[in-house]
């Protein structure tokens, strides 16, 4: 059989993909979980299936670019097996130290084995996530004693027993059960997973999980505000949020939080309080690492789909033919958040490094902004 160039593309901005040119170079892209559409394109290169039977596949015919949607029960996550290491020189891989933020050089300085605990998000109801999609959307968790065994034959494969669990946000359940199994196996490996700050997360599960080998989680804080936080759809308070930072960070676990400014409708006073909030975060030493980003509307995110219950207007996308991933719009409040940006990146550098702490957040900004109006977190 001869196999020509495919490409898999789990990326939504593909969705709206419109330009043949790109099938100069590919002959196939393939969307989202790639077990049904790699097995009927393969059957298809063997004769055994119709062009027409393609699922989830972009392709070139007379000239323009066709969808073959199909249709083909996706495999469980508990039955999609491990990728094999063998072959691979992972003695040669350079590890990388960008900066000194503590989670940045995680990702970046050494080499960790890449496993996914679940299909998709068990919370899947984030305003500014793109839900609709189905690497979100469709949550398919693995039982924890599967996941352990893929955990054991990866260890006998690399040698390596250092983990990064991959999950948009790892479930408590599931992540106490794959803790308890762990344990009752007698593994020594070192883990660090995205999770939601949620009041699931006491201070007890964080101690088992660190006795587990948890040694890092990364979550959203996102707007750090709580109306913010609802307008979002997170399910999580401030305070409950603050609560489960400090849990990780009592029993050891280091922790990185990512920020959003600029959502729509977001205030100045309202980033300058979530920015109090997170300096108080560093200064308890409930959180070691922080990350703002700039809010950017994806176009399956719930913002996107419904702008006018999130106070926007979206404005003309610029003309595309190949992908559209995000979307300009109009923020009713008329602030220009990216001159915030560079005054929340400084200050949340520094206090990472343990620099001003103490200080009045507004030190961080070259132009006047309010003082904080920030209550108490708990």
């Amino acid at each position: 059989m001869e196999w020509r160039q495919s490409w898999k593309a789990s990326s939504w901005q593909l969705r709206q993909l419109s330009d043949p040119a790109v099938f100069d170079y590919v002959d196939y892209i393939l969307l989202d979980d790639g077990e049904p559409p790699l097995l009927t394109l393969a059957e298809h290169l063997q004769g055994k299936r119709s062009a027409g039977e393609l699922v989830r596949t972009f392709v070139r015919e007379k000239g323009k670019v066709v969808f073959k949607a199909g249709r083909g029960a996706d495999v469980p996550h508990c039955r999609t097996g491990m990728p094999s290491y063998r072959g691979l020189a992972l003695d040669r891989y350079i590890s990388l130290c960008e900066m000194p933020n503590p989670m940045h050089r995680l990702w970046s300085d050494g080499r960790w084995n890449k496993m996914m605990l679940a299909h998709g998000c068990y919370w899947r109801k984030c305003a500014f996530c793109d839900v609709s999609l189905d690497y979100i959307r469709r949550f398919d968790p693995a039982p924890a004693a599967i996941l352990v065994d893929r955990i054991e034959a990866v260890i006998r494969q690399t040698g390596q027993t250092g983990f990064h669990f991959t999950d948009e946000a790892a479930p408590p359940a599931l992540l106490r059960a794959l803790a308890e199994e762990v344990i009752r196996r007698g593994l020594t490996i070192t883990w660090w997973c995205n999770i939601r700050f949620e009041k699931s997360f006491t201070p007890e599960l964080a101690r088992r999980l660190a006795e587990s080998g948890c040694i890092a989680v990364t979550g959203g804080l996102e707007g750090a505000h709580d109306r913010l936080l609802k307008l979002m759809r997170k399910g999580v308070t401030l305070r409950q949020a603050a609560r489960a930072t400090k849990a990780f960070a009592d029993a050891g676990i280091m922790v990185h939080a990512y920020l959003i400014y600029g959502f729509p409708t977001q205030t100045i006073q309202e980033t300058i309080d979530a920015l109090e909030a997170v300096r108080r975060l560093f200064a308890a030493g409930w959180i070691q690492s922080a990350y703002w980003h700039r809010f950017a509307l994806t176009v399956h995110s719930p913002v996107a789909r419904d702008p006018k219950s999130f106070g926007i207007r979206l404005l003309p996308p610029p003309k595309a033919t190949f992908a559209v991933n995000e979307l300009p719009f109009e923020d009713r409040t008329g602030i220009d958040h990216g001159k915030l940006g560079p005054g929340l990146r400084k200050a949340v550098y520094n206090l990472m490094l343990g620099l001003g702490l103490e200080e009045d957040v507004r030190s961080w900004f070259d132009f006047k902004v309010p003082a904080a109006k920030m209550r108490r977190i708990i």
